[in-house]
């Protein structure tokens, strides 16, 4: 466990977002971790079912040579390992902190045993499970049609809709995330991020420090034409 600190909750008195009751109801243990602390890792006994509850953590699929590909990014309220632990089997991705980052997490045999008792909460599984799998089909797609501008233009504005704030003037501004990480999800270089970014900037599409990148999403959308 990588946690540094790990505490019994009960989610009604947390921000759930619209889990169902039947999650809610569930005694839970709170864990925070540093950003970059690993939550499990492949091939670990899939335990637990979490949820987000502040921060942001990120599902990797990790290469045999070390390479990681980016499946979702989830913020707060936001569930995540429940496919295996809900099918019984070992983890087959990565799930690390992009932030400073508190979870929930549920015991998944017990949320197993939910699911199969209470209809509402299996139905809502069902739907979690086909929108991350629309998701990954449209990953999939735009990683085989379209060009490295227009992934990293798409995944900028997912990223900033996602995660960010809308100021006065109409641009997003949210939490950075670095040309690692972009480069990971695009399928390129960290180089070749870099190159585009800057490109974007001097265009005026959208600007970033470490603290924050602020997009101008029309015109960054432009890009996608």
């Amino acid at each position: 466990m990588n946690a540094i600190y790990s505490q019994p909750i009960m989610l009604m008195q947390e921000t759930a977002g619209d889990l169902p009751l039947a999650l809610r109801q569930l005694p839970a243990v709170r864990h925070s971790y540093h950003r970059g602390a690993v939550v499990y890792r492949v091939e670990q006994p899939a335990d637990s079912v979490y949820l987000v509850l502040n921060g942001r953590v990120r599902l990797t699929r990790v290469a045999g040579d070390g390479r990681e590909s980016v499946l979702h990014v989830l913020r707060g309220g936001e569930v995540f390992g429940e496919v295996a632990a809900l099918e019984g089997k070992q983890r087959q991705e990565q799930a690390s902190a992009l932030d400073d980052l508190t979870v929930a997490a549920w015991p998944a045999a017990e949320v197993h045993r939910r699911a199969q008792q209470t209809p509402q909460l299996a139905a809502w599984f069902s739907s979690l499970l086909a929108r991350r799998l629309q998701e990954a089909h449209d990953r999939i797609e735009t990683l085989s049609f379209d060009p490295i501008p227009k992934r990293l233009a798409r995944t900028i504005l997912r990223h900033a809709q996602r995660f960010g704030t809308v100021l006065q003037d109409g641009r997003i501004r949210a939490l950075p995330m670095t040309h690692e990480a972009l480069a990971q999800e695009v399928a390129t270089s960290r180089e070749i991020i870099t190159h585009h970014m800057n490109h974007f900037r001097a265009r005026g599409l959208l600007n970033y420090s470490r603290k924050a990148i602020e997009v101008a999403p029309d015109r960054l959308a432009s890009v996608l034409g």
